[in-house]
């Protein structure tokens, strides 16, 4: 039982860690848009502002996902 357990964490830190992996750019035109000015003025700011913060909280929800499932597959490690 704990083979399939740990199988299956296996394959769900996989998945976590290739999702992130396609996922980390999502916004990364954005943000590289509005770093060349493609939107000015008070409203482009906050925009840019919004883009940059919501790249960050992407990131770090990915980041942290992956390392949870590393995590909880490293505590599997040393199940009989």
């Amino acid at each position: 039982m704990a083979d399939l357990d740990h199988v299956a964490m296996r394959a769900a830190a996989e998945r976590i860690q290739r999702l992130s992996d396609e996922h980390w750019w999502a916004l990364d035109s954005s943000c590289r848009l509005m770093e060349n000015d493609a939107w000015v003025g008070p409203t482009g700011a906050r925009f840019d502002a919004q883009v940059h913060a919501d790249q960050r909280e992407l990131r770090d929800m990915l980041t942290q996902a992956v390392h949870s499932a590393n995590r909880k597959l490293a505590s599997l490690q040393g199940t009989p």
